[in-house]
């Protein structure tokens, strides 16, 4: 008789994340990290895989990978707040920098900056979340690769010369870009030592995941 085999099968989501800045296509910093696949992340891919019902066939969920979300809140923010950094006041919620990418029942960006928007505080119109390139890439058929460029006015728009940002999330369609807390629709996250976002530089994000 031939003796049991054991073969093991595990399906692990890993995540390879790269933040650039450059300033006139010059590379001055740059983060590397692994983050961490959330628990909201776990779902959804669990998700995609089922139907909700039959007859007609209706998938249990339709969202796709969409948007990427900085911040300046997580527990390896370096940078103390100064005058001409984005204004405390207009984060929300105000965080306590206690959040990690090593916790994966975290929900959300912890102290979210916009995009663009009007000066002062948050508005109607402001833009949370910035949309991923068109075309993701594959390297190999187990992996994709989603990357968002953020401009030099970008982030630093109105007064805000200088942004210490520290984290970083992945998000589905179901995030809206208008709204600062996107709950249930962030898959991914990150912190990072604090990258100084100016209006003389751009930031590349690169997000990879493997399976």
């Amino acid at each position: 008789m031939h003796p049991t085999l054991h073969i093991r099968d595990d399906i692990e989501v890993r995540s390879n994340l790269s933040l650039t800045l450059r300033e006139r296509g010059k590379i001055v910093a740059r983060r590397e990290g692994h983050n961490i696949w959330l628990n909201t992340g776990r779902q959804y891919l669990a998700e995609l895989l089922a139907y909700a019902s039959f007859g007609p066939d209706t998938p249990q969920r339709n969202d796709r990978i969409k948007f990427m979300g900085l911040g300046i809140g997580g527990t390896r923010q370096l940078a103390a707040a100064t005058a001409d950094t984005y204004p405390l006041t207009d984060y929300v919620p105000v965080g306590a920098f206690t959040q990690t990418d090593i916790d994966p029942m975290v929900t959300k960006i912890e102290r979210p900056v916009r995009v663009s928007g009007a000066t002062g505080g948050p508005a109607p119109l402001d833009a949370w979340l910035s949309r991923i390139g068109a075309s993701p890439s594959w390297a190999t058929i187990f992996e994709v690769t989603f990357s968002c460029a953020f401009t030099p006015a970008q982030i630093n728009y109105a007064i805000y010369n200088t942004v210490p940002l520290s984290e970083v999330g992945l998000f589905t369609s179901l995030a809206d870009p208008k709204q600062p807390s996107n709950i249930g629709a962030m898959v991914a996250y990150d912190t990072f030592d604090t990258l100084s976002k100016t209006l003389s530089v751009e930031l590349e994000v690169l997000w990879t995941i493997k399976f």
